[in-house]
């Protein structure tokens, strides 16, 4: 679980029927805004997402890309040491 951006429940739905979590779940805040590709979820389940949208409250929105996270690994937003 290190290795996750955004600690979300990826069957929660918004609205809109997008993901969504809340900013204070992130490892690193400064890193979600809207077009980041991160890898969200939980334990149980991880996929890379792209940040639809970050309220002012805090609230993440985001879409599930289609496909595994080894497939879509490559999209993260960030930076090798």
């Amino acid at each position: 679980m290190d290795d996750i951006d955004l600690r979300a429940d990826l069957n929660a739905q918004d609205d809109d029927g997008n993901g969504w979590s809340l900013l204070s779940n992130a490892r690193e805040p400064s890193r979600v805004r809207r077009g980041a590709m991160l890898l969200a979820g939980n334990r149980y389940a991880q996929a890379v997402v792209r940040v639809l949208a970050v309220d002012d409250d805090g609230q993440v929105h985001f879409a599930v890309l289609p496909g595994s996270v080894a497939k879509n690994r490559h999209l993260l937003d960030r930076t090798v040491a």
